[in-house]
Protein backbone atom coordinates (compact mmCIF):
# COMPACT_ATOMS: atom_id res chain seq x y z
CA UNK A 1 0.00 0.00 0.00
CA UNK A 2 3.45 2.17 -0.98
CA UNK A 3 3.27 3.29 3.32
CA UNK A 4 -0.48 3.58 4.14
CA UNK A 5 -0.99 0.40 6.42
CA UNK A 6 -4.53 2.72 7.48
CA UNK A 7 -7.97 2.19 6.34
CA UNK A 8 -9.83 4.90 4.46
CA UNK A 9 -13.60 5.19 5.94
CA UNK A 10 -15.99 6.43 2.32
CA UNK A 11 -18.76 8.42 3.34
CA UNK A 12 -21.86 6.83 1.30
CA UNK A 13 -23.71 10.11 -0.85
CA UNK A 14 -27.17 10.24 -2.08
CA UNK A 15 -26.55 12.36 -4.96
CA UNK A 16 -23.67 13.28 -7.12
CA UNK A 17 -23.19 16.70 -9.07
CA UNK A 18 -20.80 19.15 -9.81
CA UNK A 19 -17.75 19.89 -11.87
CA UNK A 20 -14.48 17.50 -12.03
CA UNK A 21 -11.13 17.65 -13.76
CA UNK A 22 -10.25 14.08 -15.36
CA UNK A 23 -6.25 13.35 -15.73
CA UNK A 24 -4.44 13.58 -18.70
CA UNK A 25 -3.64 10.29 -20.49
CA UNK A 26 -1.31 8.09 -18.66
CA UNK A 27 -0.29 6.05 -21.49
CA UNK A 28 -0.23 8.76 -24.20
CA UNK A 29 1.89 10.42 -21.89
CA UNK A 30 4.29 7.78 -21.68
CA UNK A 31 4.35 7.25 -25.20
CA UNK A 32 5.14 10.79 -25.86
CA UNK A 33 8.44 10.96 -23.07
CA UNK A 34 9.63 7.77 -24.66
CA UNK A 35 9.79 9.30 -28.94
CA UNK A 36 11.11 12.38 -27.74
CA UNK A 37 14.23 10.55 -25.83
CA UNK A 38 14.69 8.82 -28.96
CA UNK A 39 15.05 11.82 -31.04
CA UNK A 40 17.93 13.97 -31.02
CA UNK A 41 16.95 17.73 -30.08
CA UNK A 42 13.84 19.20 -28.39
CA UNK A 43 10.27 18.19 -27.81
CA UNK A 44 7.45 19.47 -26.21
CA UNK A 45 5.00 17.74 -24.43
CA UNK A 46 1.37 19.85 -23.85
CA UNK A 47 -1.13 18.86 -20.71
CA UNK A 48 0.90 15.86 -19.91
CA UNK A 49 0.16 13.27 -16.81
CA UNK A 50 2.55 13.73 -13.31
CA UNK A 51 1.80 10.76 -11.52
CA UNK A 52 4.34 7.93 -9.82
CA UNK A 53 4.39 6.03 -13.48
CA UNK A 54 4.84 8.89 -15.47
CA UNK A 55 7.85 9.97 -13.06
CA UNK A 56 9.14 6.47 -13.66
CA UNK A 57 8.96 6.86 -17.22
CA UNK A 58 11.00 10.23 -17.41
CA UNK A 59 13.44 8.65 -14.61
CA UNK A 60 13.76 6.06 -17.02
CA UNK A 61 14.20 8.15 -20.07
CA UNK A 62 16.87 10.36 -18.01
CA UNK A 63 18.76 7.25 -16.99
CA UNK A 64 19.93 6.51 -20.53
CA UNK A 65 20.25 10.78 -20.89
CA UNK A 66 17.53 12.50 -21.75
CA UNK A 67 16.79 15.90 -19.98
CA UNK A 68 13.23 16.55 -18.99
CA UNK A 69 12.24 19.47 -17.48
CA UNK A 70 8.92 20.02 -16.35
CA UNK A 71 7.34 23.27 -16.95
CA UNK A 72 4.12 24.91 -15.63
CA UNK A 73 0.99 22.50 -18.16
CA UNK A 74 3.77 21.29 -20.74
CA UNK A 75 7.33 18.95 -20.31
CA UNK A 76 10.45 20.29 -22.44
CA UNK A 77 12.30 17.11 -22.98
CA UNK A 78 15.88 17.17 -25.09
CA UNK A 79 16.45 13.87 -27.20
CA UNK A 80 20.00 11.37 -27.00
CA UNK A 81 18.75 9.79 -30.25
CA UNK A 82 20.54 6.48 -30.70
CA UNK A 83 23.26 7.54 -28.25
CA UNK A 84 21.29 5.64 -25.36
CA UNK A 85 24.18 5.62 -22.71
CA UNK A 86 22.87 4.86 -19.16
CA UNK A 87 24.95 6.61 -16.70
CA UNK A 88 23.34 4.16 -14.04
CA UNK A 89 23.58 0.56 -14.77
CA UNK A 90 20.35 -0.18 -12.88
CA UNK A 91 16.99 0.83 -14.22
CA UNK A 92 14.15 0.71 -11.83
CA UNK A 93 10.53 0.51 -13.37
CA UNK A 94 8.88 0.25 -10.10
CA UNK A 95 5.43 -0.94 -10.26
CA UNK A 96 5.31 -0.31 -14.56
CA UNK A 97 4.82 -2.98 -16.95
CA UNK A 98 5.55 -0.22 -19.53
CA UNK A 99 8.64 1.02 -18.66
CA UNK A 100 10.30 -2.23 -17.93
CA UNK A 101 9.43 -3.60 -20.92
CA UNK A 102 10.22 -0.95 -23.25
CA UNK A 103 13.79 -0.68 -21.88
CA UNK A 104 14.33 -4.39 -21.96
CA UNK A 105 14.18 -3.53 -25.52
CA UNK A 106 15.56 -0.06 -25.78
CA UNK A 107 18.70 -0.97 -23.73
CA UNK A 108 19.39 -3.69 -26.49
CA UNK A 109 21.09 -0.67 -28.21
CA UNK A 110 22.77 0.55 -25.37
CA UNK A 111 26.58 0.42 -25.60
CA UNK A 112 27.21 -1.27 -22.28
CA UNK A 113 25.51 -4.16 -20.26
CA UNK A 114 22.21 -2.36 -18.38
CA UNK A 115 20.29 -4.07 -15.60
CA UNK A 116 16.40 -3.19 -15.74
CA UNK A 117 14.23 -4.15 -12.32
CA UNK A 118 10.53 -3.55 -11.01
CA UNK A 119 9.06 -3.46 -7.86
CA UNK A 120 7.92 -7.43 -6.11
CA UNK A 121 4.74 -7.20 -7.96
CA UNK A 122 6.40 -6.67 -11.00
CA UNK A 123 9.45 -9.14 -10.72
CA UNK A 124 5.96 -11.78 -10.49
CA UNK A 125 4.32 -10.41 -13.76
CA UNK A 126 5.06 -12.13 -17.41
CA UNK A 127 7.99 -10.99 -19.40
CA UNK A 128 9.08 -14.37 -21.42
CA UNK A 129 7.29 -13.42 -24.76
CA UNK A 130 8.59 -10.41 -24.63
CA UNK A 131 12.52 -11.84 -23.86
CA UNK A 132 11.87 -14.47 -26.50
CA UNK A 133 11.13 -12.22 -29.69
CA UNK A 134 13.74 -10.01 -28.49
CA UNK A 135 16.28 -12.69 -28.51
CA UNK A 136 14.69 -14.10 -32.00
CA UNK A 137 15.64 -10.48 -33.29
CA UNK A 138 19.41 -10.92 -32.03
CA UNK A 139 18.90 -9.07 -28.57
CA UNK A 140 21.09 -10.47 -25.27
CA UNK A 141 18.96 -10.86 -23.06
CA UNK A 142 19.53 -12.86 -19.47
CA UNK A 143 17.07 -13.13 -16.74
CA UNK A 144 18.94 -12.50 -13.17
CA UNK A 145 16.58 -13.98 -10.92
CA UNK A 146 13.41 -16.74 -11.86
CA UNK A 147 13.85 -17.25 -15.60
CA UNK A 148 10.88 -15.22 -18.17
CA UNK A 149 10.78 -12.79 -15.09
CA UNK A 150 12.46 -9.25 -13.82
CA UNK A 151 14.95 -8.28 -13.25
CA UNK A 152 17.05 -8.42 -16.56
CA UNK A 153 20.30 -7.95 -17.72
CA UNK A 154 20.52 -6.40 -21.40
CA UNK A 155 23.84 -6.73 -22.46
CA UNK A 156 23.87 -4.07 -25.41
CA UNK A 157 25.16 -4.46 -28.63
CA UNK A 158 22.30 -3.60 -30.81
CA UNK A 159 19.84 -5.92 -33.24
CA UNK A 160 19.60 -6.35 -36.93
CA UNK A 161 16.08 -6.49 -37.09
CA UNK A 162 14.46 -9.25 -39.02
CA UNK A 163 11.33 -11.37 -37.93
CA UNK A 164 9.55 -11.93 -34.11
CA UNK A 165 6.65 -13.64 -33.06
CA UNK A 166 4.36 -12.08 -29.99
CA UNK A 167 1.37 -13.67 -28.27
CA UNK A 168 -1.38 -11.13 -28.97
CA UNK A 169 -3.22 -12.58 -25.43
CA UNK A 170 -0.62 -11.94 -22.82
CA UNK A 171 0.23 -8.10 -23.04
CA UNK A 172 0.29 -5.60 -25.96
CA UNK A 173 3.20 -3.71 -24.15
CA UNK A 174 5.50 -6.69 -25.33
CA UNK A 175 4.49 -5.07 -29.09
CA UNK A 176 4.93 -1.82 -27.93
CA UNK A 177 8.51 -2.21 -26.25
CA UNK A 178 9.90 -4.10 -30.06
CA UNK A 179 8.33 -1.30 -31.91
CA UNK A 180 9.71 1.33 -29.92
CA UNK A 181 13.42 -0.26 -29.99
CA UNK A 182 12.82 -1.29 -33.60
CA UNK A 183 13.84 1.92 -35.53
CA UNK A 184 17.44 1.23 -34.34
CA UNK A 185 17.67 -1.90 -35.98
CA UNK A 186 19.51 -2.18 -39.39
CA UNK A 187 17.04 -3.69 -41.21
CA UNK A 188 13.13 -3.38 -41.23
CA UNK A 189 11.04 -5.53 -37.97
CA UNK A 190 8.50 -7.81 -38.64
CA UNK A 191 6.49 -8.61 -35.58
CA UNK A 192 3.96 -11.13 -35.93
CA UNK A 193 1.13 -11.24 -33.80
CA UNK A 194 -0.59 -14.57 -32.93
CA UNK A 195 -3.71 -15.72 -31.86
CA UNK A 196 -6.21 -13.19 -30.84
CA UNK A 197 -5.06 -10.00 -30.48
CA UNK A 198 -6.17 -8.13 -27.55
CA UNK A 199 -6.11 -4.43 -26.82
CA UNK A 200 -5.12 -3.01 -29.96
CA UNK A 201 -5.71 0.45 -28.97
CA UNK A 202 -2.86 0.47 -26.97
CA UNK A 203 -1.16 -0.83 -30.50
CA UNK A 204 -2.80 2.16 -32.63
CA UNK A 205 -1.64 4.47 -30.10
CA UNK A 206 1.94 3.03 -29.95
CA UNK A 207 1.69 3.79 -34.01
CA UNK A 208 0.44 7.39 -33.51
CA UNK A 209 3.27 7.99 -31.11
CA UNK A 210 5.84 6.57 -33.46
CA UNK A 211 4.21 8.14 -36.70
CA UNK A 212 4.39 11.44 -34.96
CA UNK A 213 8.13 11.28 -34.72
CA UNK A 214 8.51 10.67 -38.24
CA UNK A 215 9.56 6.71 -38.15
CA UNK A 216 7.69 4.49 -41.05
CA UNK A 217 5.10 1.82 -39.62
CA UNK A 218 2.99 -0.54 -41.97
CA UNK A 219 0.28 -2.46 -40.34
CA UNK A 220 -2.09 -5.56 -41.86
CA UNK A 221 -5.62 -5.02 -41.88
CA UNK A 222 -6.17 -7.16 -38.35
CA UNK A 223 -3.01 -6.30 -36.92
CA UNK A 224 -1.52 -9.43 -37.38
CA UNK A 225 1.66 -8.25 -38.64
CA UNK A 226 3.53 -5.04 -37.91
CA UNK A 227 6.69 -3.50 -39.96
CA UNK A 228 8.62 -1.42 -38.53
CA UNK A 229 11.46 0.61 -40.68
CA UNK A 230 14.67 1.51 -39.94
CA UNK A 231 14.53 5.49 -39.10
CA UNK A 232 15.65 8.17 -36.69
CA UNK A 233 13.37 9.52 -34.55
CA UNK A 234 12.23 13.19 -35.80
CA UNK A 235 11.96 16.46 -32.64
CA UNK A 236 7.91 17.01 -32.20
CA UNK A 237 5.32 18.52 -30.46
CA UNK A 238 2.44 16.39 -28.49
CA UNK A 239 -0.82 17.52 -27.10
CA UNK A 240 -1.69 14.80 -24.35
CA UNK A 241 -5.63 14.31 -24.16
CA UNK A 242 -8.24 13.18 -21.05
CA UNK A 243 -7.23 9.80 -19.58
CA UNK A 244 -10.70 7.26 -20.20
CA UNK A 245 -9.85 4.95 -18.00
CA UNK A 246 -8.95 7.47 -15.00
CA UNK A 247 -12.15 9.10 -16.53
CA UNK A 248 -14.46 5.99 -15.84
CA UNK A 249 -13.88 6.23 -12.11
CA UNK A 250 -15.56 9.70 -12.20
CA UNK A 251 -18.50 8.57 -15.09
CA UNK A 252 -19.25 5.58 -13.37
CA UNK A 253 -20.24 7.53 -10.22
CA UNK A 254 -22.12 9.61 -12.15
CA UNK A 255 -23.59 7.09 -13.72
CA UNK A 256 -25.15 5.40 -10.52
CA UNK A 257 -26.31 8.71 -9.40
CA UNK A 258 -29.11 10.93 -10.46
CA UNK A 259 -27.52 14.77 -11.00
CA UNK A 260 -24.97 16.75 -13.74
CA UNK A 261 -21.85 16.11 -13.70
CA UNK A 262 -19.13 18.30 -15.54
CA UNK A 263 -15.90 16.47 -16.93
CA UNK A 264 -12.99 18.60 -18.02
CA UNK A 265 -10.40 17.86 -20.15
CA UNK A 266 -12.67 15.16 -21.90
CA UNK A 267 -13.12 15.11 -25.89
CA UNK A 268 -14.22 12.88 -27.73
CA UNK A 269 -11.96 12.33 -30.40
CA UNK A 270 -9.78 9.56 -28.59
CA UNK A 271 -7.84 6.57 -29.68
CA UNK A 272 -8.08 5.15 -26.34
CA UNK A 273 -10.42 1.88 -26.36
CA UNK A 274 -11.17 2.93 -23.15
CA UNK A 275 -13.48 5.46 -24.84
CA UNK A 276 -16.21 2.08 -24.59
CA UNK A 277 -16.91 3.78 -20.80
CA UNK A 278 -18.70 6.25 -22.97
CA UNK A 279 -20.87 3.97 -25.27
CA UNK A 280 -21.58 1.66 -22.03
CA UNK A 281 -23.29 4.63 -20.25
CA UNK A 282 -25.60 6.01 -22.99
CA UNK A 283 -26.67 2.44 -23.13
CA UNK A 284 -27.47 2.39 -19.60
CA UNK A 285 -29.49 5.85 -20.68
CA UNK A 286 -27.42 8.18 -19.46
CA UNK A 287 -26.89 11.50 -21.51
CA UNK A 288 -23.05 12.22 -22.21
CA UNK A 289 -22.46 15.74 -24.57
CA UNK A 290 -18.92 16.43 -25.57
CA UNK A 291 -18.11 20.13 -26.10
CA UNK A 292 -14.95 19.19 -27.94
CA UNK A 293 -14.14 23.05 -28.64
CA UNK A 294 -13.95 23.31 -24.61
CA UNK A 295 -12.75 19.73 -24.09
CA UNK A 296 -15.70 19.14 -21.50
CA UNK A 297 -17.79 16.23 -21.24
CA UNK A 298 -21.35 16.77 -19.52
CA UNK A 299 -23.29 13.76 -18.12
CA UNK A 300 -26.60 13.93 -16.92
CA UNK A 301 -28.38 11.21 -15.08
CA UNK A 302 -32.10 11.51 -15.50
CA UNK A 303 -33.39 8.11 -13.89
CA UNK A 304 -34.35 7.02 -11.18
CA UNK A 305 -32.97 3.30 -11.80
CA UNK A 306 -30.36 1.73 -14.06
CA UNK A 307 -32.60 -1.40 -15.42
CA UNK A 308 -31.90 -3.92 -18.30
CA UNK A 309 -29.96 -6.99 -19.59
CA UNK A 310 -26.95 -5.74 -20.99
CA UNK A 311 -23.45 -7.42 -22.10
CA UNK A 312 -20.20 -5.62 -22.92
CA UNK A 313 -16.84 -6.77 -24.61
CA UNK A 314 -13.92 -5.39 -23.26
CA UNK A 315 -11.40 -7.03 -25.29
CA UNK A 316 -10.10 -3.81 -26.65
CA UNK A 317 -10.68 -1.77 -23.10
CA UNK A 318 -9.72 -4.10 -20.27
CA UNK A 319 -8.49 -1.65 -17.63
CA UNK A 320 -12.14 -0.49 -17.35
CA UNK A 321 -13.14 -3.57 -16.53
CA UNK A 322 -13.07 -3.21 -12.99
CA UNK A 323 -14.90 -0.08 -12.82
CA UNK A 324 -17.71 -1.84 -15.05
CA UNK A 325 -18.21 -3.72 -12.08
CA UNK A 326 -18.46 -1.27 -9.56
CA UNK A 327 -21.22 0.06 -12.03
CA UNK A 328 -22.88 -3.18 -13.01
CA UNK A 329 -23.77 -4.01 -8.97
CA UNK A 330 -26.39 -0.94 -9.34
CA UNK A 331 -28.02 -2.05 -12.64
CA UNK A 332 -31.32 -4.45 -11.71
CA UNK A 333 -31.39 -6.85 -14.50
CA UNK A 334 -28.21 -8.87 -15.45
CA UNK A 335 -24.75 -6.92 -16.44
CA UNK A 336 -22.38 -9.59 -18.45
CA UNK A 337 -18.86 -8.53 -19.41
CA UNK A 338 -16.88 -10.68 -21.50
CA UNK A 339 -13.14 -10.38 -23.17
CA UNK A 340 -11.37 -9.31 -19.89
CA UNK A 341 -8.94 -12.17 -20.01
CA UNK A 342 -6.20 -10.52 -20.08
CA UNK A 343 -6.97 -8.30 -16.89
CA UNK A 344 -5.25 -11.58 -14.95
CA UNK A 345 -2.33 -10.25 -16.50
CA UNK A 346 -2.28 -7.12 -14.78
CA UNK A 347 -1.30 -5.66 -11.37
CA UNK A 348 -3.45 -8.00 -10.00
CA UNK A 349 -6.04 -10.53 -11.32
CA UNK A 350 -8.62 -8.17 -12.08
CA UNK A 351 -12.29 -10.07 -12.31
CA UNK A 352 -11.17 -12.38 -9.38
CA UNK A 353 -10.56 -9.30 -7.77
CA UNK A 354 -13.54 -7.27 -8.47
CA UNK A 355 -15.81 -11.11 -7.64
CA UNK A 356 -14.22 -11.40 -4.64
CA UNK A 357 -14.58 -7.95 -3.02
CA UNK A 358 -18.45 -7.18 -4.54
CA UNK A 359 -19.07 -10.12 -2.95
CA UNK A 360 -18.56 -8.79 0.34
CA UNK A 361 -20.81 -6.49 -0.38
CA UNK A 362 -23.52 -8.91 -0.85
CA UNK A 363 -23.70 -8.36 -4.93
CA UNK A 364 -24.96 -11.23 -6.81
CA UNK A 365 -21.39 -11.74 -8.71
CA UNK A 366 -20.43 -14.42 -10.67
CA UNK A 367 -16.94 -15.05 -12.63
CA UNK A 368 -17.23 -15.90 -16.49
CA UNK A 369 -14.23 -17.99 -17.81
CA UNK A 370 -12.58 -19.10 -20.86
CA UNK A 371 -11.33 -22.18 -19.94
CA UNK A 372 -9.49 -22.26 -17.04
CA UNK A 373 -9.06 -18.37 -16.61
CA UNK A 374 -11.63 -15.59 -15.90
CA UNK A 375 -12.88 -13.79 -18.80
CA UNK A 376 -15.73 -11.48 -17.29
CA UNK A 377 -18.36 -11.79 -15.25
CA UNK A 378 -22.14 -11.46 -14.75
CA UNK A 379 -23.49 -9.49 -12.28
CA UNK A 380 -27.93 -10.17 -11.42
CA UNK A 381 -28.26 -6.40 -9.85
CA UNK A 382 -31.09 -5.53 -7.22
CA UNK A 383 -30.83 -2.12 -8.66
CA UNK A 384 -31.18 -1.00 -4.94
CA UNK A 385 -28.24 -0.22 -2.39
CA UNK A 386 -26.38 -2.54 -0.57
CA UNK A 387 -25.72 -2.37 3.32
CA UNK A 388 -22.11 -1.85 2.92
CA UNK A 389 -20.04 -1.35 6.79
CA UNK A 390 -17.63 -4.10 5.32
CA UNK A 391 -14.16 -3.46 4.95
CA UNK A 392 -12.42 -3.91 1.43
CA UNK A 393 -8.96 -5.13 0.17
CA UNK A 394 -7.42 -3.83 -3.03
CA UNK A 395 -5.23 -6.36 -3.71
CA UNK A 396 -2.67 -3.87 -4.11
CA UNK A 397 -3.93 -2.63 -7.28
CA UNK A 398 -4.57 1.16 -8.17
CA UNK A 399 -7.47 0.36 -10.39
CA UNK A 400 -9.52 -1.95 -8.07
CA UNK A 401 -9.21 0.57 -5.32
CA UNK A 402 -10.72 3.01 -7.40
CA UNK A 403 -13.20 1.11 -8.35
CA UNK A 404 -14.53 -0.35 -4.88
CA UNK A 405 -14.35 3.30 -3.91
CA UNK A 406 -17.24 3.89 -6.25
CA UNK A 407 -19.00 1.15 -5.32
CA UNK A 408 -18.77 1.94 -1.73
CA UNK A 409 -20.25 5.76 -2.64
CA UNK A 410 -23.94 3.87 -2.65
CA UNK A 411 -23.77 1.66 0.02
CA UNK A 412 -26.03 2.60 3.96
CA UNK A 413 -22.84 2.00 5.98
CA UNK A 414 -19.54 3.62 5.21
CA UNK A 415 -17.18 0.65 4.07
CA UNK A 416 -13.26 0.66 4.86
CA UNK A 417 -11.03 0.11 1.87
CA UNK A 418 -7.37 -0.26 1.90
CA UNK A 419 -4.71 0.71 -0.57
CA UNK A 420 -5.48 4.49 -0.94
CA UNK A 421 -2.44 5.58 -1.09
CA UNK A 422 -1.88 3.66 -4.69
CA UNK A 423 -3.79 6.42 -6.69
CA UNK A 424 -0.56 7.97 -7.05
CA UNK A 425 0.14 5.34 -10.18
CA UNK A 426 -2.49 7.58 -11.93
CA UNK A 427 -4.59 9.63 -10.64
CA UNK A 428 -2.73 11.09 -7.95
CA UNK A 429 -5.69 14.27 -7.73
CA UNK A 430 -8.70 11.12 -7.24
CA UNK A 431 -9.34 12.46 -4.29
CA UNK A 432 -9.99 16.35 -4.79
CA UNK A 433 -11.86 15.27 -7.88
CA UNK A 434 -14.11 13.26 -6.34
CA UNK A 435 -14.08 15.93 -3.32
CA UNK A 436 -15.06 18.37 -6.21
CA UNK A 437 -18.61 16.32 -6.58
CA UNK A 438 -19.56 16.62 -2.59
CA UNK A 439 -18.04 13.16 -2.07
CA UNK A 440 -16.28 12.71 1.73
CA UNK A 441 -13.92 9.84 2.78
CA UNK A 442 -10.89 10.59 5.69
CA UNK A 443 -8.14 7.92 7.15
CA UNK A 444 -8.41 6.28 10.16
CA UNK A 445 -6.13 3.64 11.99
CA UNK A 446 -6.10 0.04 10.60
CA UNK A 447 -7.49 -1.34 14.03
CA UNK A 448 -10.59 0.67 12.39
CA UNK A 449 -10.06 3.28 15.71
CA UNK A 450 -11.37 6.39 13.75
CA UNK A 451 -8.90 9.26 14.72
CA UNK A 452 -9.93 11.77 16.79
CA UNK A 453 -9.63 14.56 14.10
CA UNK A 454 -9.64 12.78 10.98
CA UNK A 455 -7.78 13.94 7.77
CA UNK A 456 -9.94 14.70 4.93
CA UNK A 457 -8.22 13.77 1.78
CA UNK A 458 -8.66 15.59 -0.28
CA UNK A 459 -5.51 16.98 -1.08
CA UNK A 460 -3.85 13.48 -1.03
Amino acid sequence: MNGHPNLLHVEPIRTLAGRAVTPSSKPETQRAILAATLARGRSVLHNDLRCVETSTMKNACRAVGAVIEDKGGYLEIHGVGRDLRPDRRVIDALGSGLVFRTFAALTSFAPSPAVITGDAILRGRVMKPLLDALTQLGARIDCVGEEGKAPVVNWGGGFRGGRCVVPGNVSSQFITAIMFAAPMAELPTEISIEGEILSVSYIRQTIAALERAGVRVDVADDYSLIRVHPGEYRPAEYRVSGDYTSSSYLIGAAAIFPGTTVLENMNSESLQGEYAIIDVVRKLGIEAHFDDTHNRLTLINRLPQLAGDYEFDASDCPNIVPTLAAIGAYVKGSFRVVGGSITRLHKSPRIKAMVSELGKLGVDIRGLFKGSVYDGFEIHGRGEDYAGGVQLSSWGDHRIFMSLFVASLRCRRANLLEGYGDVNCSFPDFFTQFARLGVQCHEVGANRAQDSEPALLQEA
